[in-house]
C-alpha cells in the first residue's frame, strides 16, 4: 500500500501504490509507463531545484556529498 517514494509529492506517489504500479508494469499497461515517467520527471525537477539552491548558497560540495551518500547507503 506504500507509494513508490515516501518523500515524493508527484501525482504517481500521492495517488497510487507500489503494488498497483507493479501490476501495471507486469501487465505492460501504458498507464504504468506514464506514471513512472511523471515520477521520474518530478524526481529530476526536485534534484535540479536542490542543485540550483546549493549553487546559489555556495554549498555545492555538501549537496553533492549528501546526494552521493544517499545512493551508497541505499536511500
Amino acid at each position: 500500500d506504500s507509494p513508490l517514494d515516501e518523500d515524493c509529492d508527484c501525482y504517481c506517489c500521492t495517488h497510487f501504490s507500489r503494488a498497483y504500479l507493479h501490476h501495471l508494469a507486469k501487465r505492460k499497461e501504458m498507464l504504468g509507463a506514464t506514471l513512472a515517467s511523471l515520477h521520474n520527471i518530478r524526481f529530476y525537477e526536485r534534484l535540479m531545484c536542490g542543485l540550483r539552491e546549493a549553487l546559489i548558497e555556495d554549498r555545492y560540495d555538501d549537496f553533492a556529498r549528501e546526494l552521493s551518500s544517499g545512493y551508497t547507503e541505499g536511500e
